[in-house]
């Protein structure tokens, strides 16, 4: 993972947050785990390495537990796999962080928590959950795909 990434993150979701003038427990959910995958020294993959790359992010708000698995698909696309934890019926959609009002995509999960968003364009994107029962939407915090 580069150094400094998850402090301009966390900066970049502030800033965020302070120009919608939401507070930060409605707009911002704490950046509670990432992780990088490594490769193992010495093997070798027949596909490049920008396509093998993948790491995981942990969310956390109000009772509320998000684990996204970003990988690679392509040189120039990312796959995300979601759960949300406890699951409920929302929508969850993938938004460039400039572009807050035009998703790239949206999905619909069920109880089960689980989602999975494809052929997302590399950038910094953020993740956008609207629960079905009308309770207040939340927003993650700006991270690259």
């Amino acid at each position: 993972m580069p150094g400094g990434l998850i402090s301009r993150m966390q900066a970049a979701a502030a800033g965020a947050a302070e120009e919608s003038g939401l507070g930060l427990d409605l707009e911002l959910m704490l950046l509670v785990e990432s992780s990088a995958g490594a490769e193992a020294a010495g093997v070798r993959s027949a596909a490049p390495a920008s396509a093998r790359s993948a790491y995981t992010l942990r969310f956390a708000q109000s009772g509320v537990d998000v684990l996204v698995r970003v990988a690679s698909d392509t040189d120039t696309t990312a796959r995300l796999d979601g759960w949300v934890v406890p699951g409920s019926p929302m929508t969850v959609r993938a938004i460039r962080a400039d572009e807050v009002r035009t998703p790239i995509v949206a999905v619909t999960l069920g109880a089960s928590g689980r989602f999975e968003l494809t052929s997302l364009p590399a950038g910094l994107i953020r993740l956008r959950f609207e629960p079905a029962d009308g309770s207040a939407a939340f927003l993650t915090p700006t991270f690259e795909i």
